[in-house]
């Protein structure tokens, strides 16, 4: 009698300790990048947000993502932070409006810079349809191990949109994560061809006017 209490007693502390160790385990929050190639913003758009598509338009290679509930854009939206602008987005959706020297260009690669102490062990990395990049890595930074994450192997040109997914409700970032974003630049293809062409004219008509003197 007294071993059947006891394995009674030993049922009942399993039975309590699982959902307890449940409850300790971590979320596994994450960065997602998506495509919209069809977001125009204009009424009938047709994929994948209609008239509620207007991107927020990204104007320097470095900038932040807030996400104030930690899990964007399902439960709140993202705010793209530019020094002292803050745009929001409903649905985590941008626009890649950056030039240099008024020159077009096309960004090549995200790293974001995990705010807070999230460790980066924690955090991983995907793609959503029509994903701009092919690869990502998640990893650390600093001595503190903190949370990076990078996008890379595609490119978003200039004025493509792209969508970005910050967490989930069931694995969200802390509220109001703010991630600092570099984004690596190269020229559009049709403004490095215009650039070598002059380069290349100015070549010629200085070979000319060397053979003319001559």
């Amino acid at each position: 009698m007294k071993s059947l209490r006891i394995a009674a007693l030993s049922l009942l502390v399993v039975l309590w300790a699982v959902p307890a160790h449940a409850s300790t385990i971590p979320p596994d929050p994450h960065y997602k990048t998506g495509g919209c190639t069809s977001c125009s913003g204009l009424p009938g758009a047709t994929a994948p947000f209609g008239d509620q598509s207007v991107p927020a338009g990204i104007i320097t290679p470095d900038f932040s993502i807030l996400s104030p509930s930690g899990a964007s854009p399902a439960t709140s939206a993202c705010v793209l932070i530019q020094g002292t602008i803050m745009t929001p987005s409903k649905f985590c959706l941008f626009e890649n409006d950056i030039t240099v020297n008024s020159a077009p260009v096309a960004i090549t690669k995200l790293l974001f810079d995990v705010g807070g102490l999230i460790p980066g062990t924690v955090v991983s990395c995907g793609f959503l349809t029509g994903s701009p990049f092919a690869m990502c890595t998640p990893g650390t930074a600093g001595d503190g191990g903190q949370a990076q994450v990078t996008f890379f192997d595609g490119s978003i040109p200039f004025h493509g949109d792209f969508t970005l997914e910050v967490g989930s409700p069931e694995d969200p970032f802390p509220p109001n994560t703010k991630s600092g974003v570099k984004a690596s630049l190269s020229p559009e293809p049709g403004t490095l061809a215009l650039f070598l062409g002059g380069i290349g004219a100015l070549l010629i008509g200085r070979w000319l006017r060397a053979h003319r003197l001559g």
